[in-house]
């Protein structure tokens, strides 16, 4: 059993390098100020998180942002909280498949959104939103900087071990409401690597 599961682990991440490496987007500049549609993906596994994740919506809607969020619950069943919110999708475990390649339309419908910026908000790396972010068509992909799919941010940031879900999402908010810029020339709209790194 152990074997298989580090079979599944590698196959895993072989097939999102190569599906990622498919991903036609337009790469856009960091900019807070310009940029409206923000998906968000997160662990709305804990109670507490998800109702972080909530107020940080609210945050982005007050400031006249189009945030769409998608959580994923690391369980088969919703028992946690109440799920009928217009404004908030979720996904479960039982929704993947055996190497854990998340389906189903909610899924599908946001990887295919063009967002002008996407935000996962995990603290650990889950891979069901790691495949979300890898092939996602977000202008700018933004996460953490230890992330396994850290290959594929546009800007990533080095946490400590004592950030917080909330410490996260303030710190991106923080630093693209701040950031002093120059617009990237079109080659460097097409390179892989960062844009930035914090």
């Amino acid at each position: 059993m152990q074997m298989f599961e580090k079979f599944k682990v590698g196959y895993a991440h072989m097939k999102l390098r190569q599906e990622s490496t498919q991903v036609l987007r337009e790469r856009t500049d960091p900019d807070i100020h310009r940029q409206a549609r923000i998906g968000i993906l997160y662990d709305a596994t804990d109670k507490d998180d998800f109702e972080v994740v909530k107020e940080f919506f609210r945050d982005l809607k007050v400031s006249r942002k189009a945030p769409v969020s998608l959580g994923y619950i690391d369980y088969l069943e919703p028992t946690f909280h109440p799920l009928a919110r217009p404004e908030s999708d979720y996904f479960f475990k039982n929704q993947s498949n055996w190497y854990k390649k998340p389906n189903g339309p909610i899924v599908e419908n946001f990887i295919d959104e063009p967002f002008d910026m996407l935000i996962n908000l995990s603290l650990t790396d889950f891979y069901p939103l790691n495949y979300i972010t890898a092939v996602s068509r977000a202008g700018l992909k933004i996460g953490r900087a230890n992330s396994a799919i850290s290959y594929c941010y546009d800007m990533s940031f080095f946490l400590d071990e004592k950030a917080t879900l909330k410490s996260f999402a303030y710190l991106i908010i923080h630093y693209l409401s701040n950031i002093n810029h120059e617009r990237p020339t079109q080659s460097a709209r097409n390179r892989s690597s960062h844009y930035y790194s914090v």
